[in-house]
């Protein structure tokens, strides 16, 4: 860059990072916002003639009926309406689930490597107790003291 060539930036004094000018934290517009609004509709008005609507309109084609309650529907409405969601149902558990690699890895380490860990675990640990539970009630010691596993301490 040459001594002519700088980078500048514009922004506004003594103003805090994040913080927006026209707008609150729930969206709504702060008085300068509202006039900055005013004065950007007044301009496209005089750029097109038109003038910008507050909430479109809808097309009805794209409009849902509005749903009955069930005391407003007939016997057949109620029927058709059940019948479908049943057929729903019946697709659904028709169609094999879908998952994902990583929960299918996940799902048969804890069957095959998890699952089994613990069970042994458990028994040994109930040996274990079980032992020392027998040692204690019948007084046992030394070469007489029962072990678990086959195998002395």
């Amino acid at each position: 860059m040459g001594d002519t060539e700088f980078l500048a930036h514009h922004g506004v004094l003594n103003m805090k990072w994040g913080v927006r000018r026209y707008q609150n934290k729930d969206g709504s517009l702060t008085r300068a916002g509202q006039k900055k609004a005013k004065k950007m509709k007044d301009k496209y008005t005089k750029l097109t003639g038109k003038q910008l609507r507050r909430n479109p309109t809808k097309k009805s084609s794209t409009q849902k009926p509005k749903q009955k309650s069930i005391s407003e529907m007939s016997d057949e409405e109620i029927r058709t309406k059940i019948n479908r969601i049943k057929l729903e149902q019946e697709l659904g558990s028709l169609s094999p689930k879908k998952i994902s690699r990583g929960k299918a890895f996940i799902d048969k380490v804890a069957k095959d490597i998890i699952a089994p860990a613990a069970t042994d675990v458990a028994k040994q640990v109930v040996k274990s107790k079980l032992a020392d539970a027998a040692n204690r009630i019948f007084g046992l010691s030394g070469d007489l003291k029962v072990h678990t596993n086959n195998k002395k301490k």
